[in-house]
């Protein structure tokens, strides 16, 4: 799945000149942690609910105080708080490699560009309710944790022997465990593993025991 396919499109900018007070006007009603900066439709900075924190802790720091403190805070821009390096990707852009840049760089937010202007957005909201949606958790379901002793086994035996129970697969996903063993992570498309399990087992197949049958209901 493509970035563009999960990105937040109706935006909500400010622009560099933009009075602090402003920004906490779009952030704090809407639940925003995010507000990209735009000049002339390019992205140019972008602000999240840490920075103005911090820039409101500074002030409070400085021993401004009473009427000289909101003015103060009235005097403070977009500009001077925002973040001016900014991360971006392209509408293009797999969700994986949009997963790994937040994670390696440590950021929730990623802005969306196209030809330099900003088009949308992408959060680890985004990316997680994806993930979610693909692992299949939000209808009635069973998970099996199964561990391959073989790390170059095939897929195939193991989808046989539980597809030959009639129990639907609605997603599988493969890692590594916390021993360094291969697992496979199946969602079952039944609150009912029993019999997928019993296959399973029967072939020689390892459960971790604290995912087998475990139902999740919608």
């Amino acid at each position: 799945m493509l970035v563009q396919d999960i990105m937040k499109r109706d935006l909500v900018t400010v622009t560099p000149r933009t009075r602090l007070t402003q920004v906490l006007r779009v952030l704090q009603p809407r639940g925003f942690r995010h507000v990209p900066v735009v000049a002339g439709g390019a992205l140019v900075g972008i602000i999240s609910d840490r920075d103005v924190k911090q820039a409101m802790v500074s002030l409070a720091a400085s021993g401004t105080a009473g009427a000289a403190l909101e003015q103060a805070r009235e005097r403070l821009t977009a500009a001077e708080i925002m973040q001016r390096t900014v991360t971006t990707v392209a509408p293009m852009f797999t969700v994986e490699d949009a997963a790994r840049l937040m994670t390696t760089q440590k950021i929730s937010a990623l802005p969306v560009t196209e030809g330099g202007r900003l088009v949308g957005i992408v959060t680890e909201t985004d990316v997680l309710d994806l993930f979610v949606r693909a692992m299949g958790v939000l209808e009635p379901s069973s998970r099996l944790d199964v561990i391959l002793r073989d790390p170059e086994a095939g897929l195939g035996d193991l989808a046989r022997a539980v597809e030959g129970t009639g129990a639907r697969i609605s997603s599988l996903v493969t890692l590594r465990g916390p021993d360094g063993q291969r697992e496979v992570v199946l969602r079952l498309a039944t609150l009912d593993p029993g019999p997928a399990v019993k296959a399973l087992e029967e072939r020689g197949y390892v459960m971790r025991g604290a995912g087998r049958g475990t139902a999740a209901r919608s």
